[in-house]
Order: structure tokens, then C-alpha cells, then sequence
């Protein structure tokens, strides 16, 4: 009913800390300098598409928020429809509750695409980084590890991009559920009203007077 994610506990956290900084250690103490041109090719498409997925959560993200956004107020525009005095109370209290807690459901997708927007803080290589490539005595292999460096030090921040997108997600698909249940309930709620009488006027016939005659 309300996803939420489940952190990591201190233990699977220490050793997810670990495995990341012995694979950082053994990339700058590996001999790359055989076949660099073919090492620096992989760690560039490998950098490549980690900021792929950085751009796709971004840009999914900023679509979800303006969305979002445009139309919380027209949802809360159509607010007194849903309880008026010609409908039911019942179809009142509620379609407003299920209207309500579709919001809720929008609104915590919202929250969820700023979040993925504000992580920030992803490693980029800059003139340094190649002038310092270039003063080793095999360039292409230094600029491998700069990647590869680079690649690592991303992974978990692209990481919290793609969970929050996929937060967003479920919030979402809530949303729409629980508005499409509104939907149906307001168009078939009519229908059933009108099926109950009619059973009971069927199971229930009026009984008839009977007719008495005067005689003068």
C-alpha cells in the first residue's frame, strides 16, 4: 500500500564498503599497460553508461515533477464535485477518501523525483585528469584507471537516482490505480443504487388494495 526501501544494515553496509574500496585498491595496482587501447575502450563505455543512466534518471525525474506539479491543482480544482448534496454521503466519504489518498500517492511521487534530482556530487574527468594521464609512461592505461576510478566512485550515487526513479514509479502506479478506482466507483455507483431498488421493489411488490363497491 505505501512502498518505502529498505536500507542496508551496518553489517551489509560495512561489507558493501569493503568490497568497493579492495575494488578500487586492485584497479590502480593492476598492470593495464597490455592491450591499454582495449582496457581504456571498455572503462570509456563503461563511464559512458553510467552517465547514460544518470541523464535517463534526471530527465525522467524532471518530466515526473513538472507533471506532477501541473496537475495537483487541477485535481484539487475538482475537489467539490465529489461531495454535494444530490449524491450519496456514502459515495461522498468515500470517493473523497480514495480522492485523498490518491493525492497522497501523487504528491509522494513528487517528493520522490526532487529527491532523485538532488543527488549530486558524480566524478567527471577534466584537463587534469589527462594531463596527469599523460605524464605516465603509458598514458592510455592511466587514463583506463581514471575511468574506472571515476566509474566506481559513481556507482552508488547513480544508484540512488535509478532507486528514487523507481520509487516514483510505484507511487505512481498507486496513483493511477486509485484514481481509476474513483473513476468506476463514480460511474458505477449509479448503476448499483438504481439495480438495489429495483431488486427490492421486485422482492417487495406493493400489495394491492382492495376495491370495495357501494350499492345505493
Amino acid at each position: 500500500m505505501w512502498p518505502s526501501l529498505v536500507p542496508l544494515t551496518s553489517e551489509e553496509q560495512v561489507e558493501d564498503d569493503e568490497w568497493a574500496r579492495l575494488l578500487a585498491s586492485s584497479v590502480q595496482a593492476s598492470n593495464w599497460s597490455k592491450d591499454s587501447e582495449v582496457v581504456l575502450e571498455e572503462s570509456r563505455r563503461l563511464f559512458d553508461a553510467e552517465v547514460d543512466r544518470r541523464k535517463g534518471a534526471d530527465a525522467k525525474a524532471g518530466i515526473y515533477l513538472a507533471a506532477i506539479t501541473a496537475l495537483i491543482p487541477v485535481l484539487v480544482s475538482l475537489l467539490p464535485t465529489l461531495w454535494s448534496d444530490k449524491s450519496s454521503k456514502w459515495l461522498g466519504c468515500l470517493g473523497l477518501f480514495i480522492f485523498i489518498w490518491a493525492v497522497a500517492y501523487l504528491l509522494r511521487a513528487g517528493a520522490w523525483a526532487f529527491r532523485t534530482l538532488q543527488v549530486a556530487g558524480f566524478a567527471q574527468l577534466g584537463p587534469g585528469e589527462l594531463v596527469k594521464s599523460w605524464n605516465k609512461k603509458t598514458p592510455k592505461a592511466a587514463l583506463a584507471k581514471q575511468l574506472s576510478s571515476a566509474v566506481l566512485y559513481n556507482y552508488p550515487l547513480v544508484n540512488r537516482k535509478v532507486s528514487g526513479i523507481k520509487m516514483t514509479h510505484e507511487y505512481l502506479l498507486r496513483a493511477f490505480l486509485s484514481f481509476t478506482i474513483l473513476l468506476v466507483l463514480q460511474v458505477m455507483w449509479p448503476v448499483g443504487t438504481w439495480v438495489v431498488n429495483e431488486g427490492q421493489k421486485l422482492m417487495n411488490p406493493n400489495p394491492f388494495s382492495p376495491l370495495i363497491m357501494c350499492f345505493s
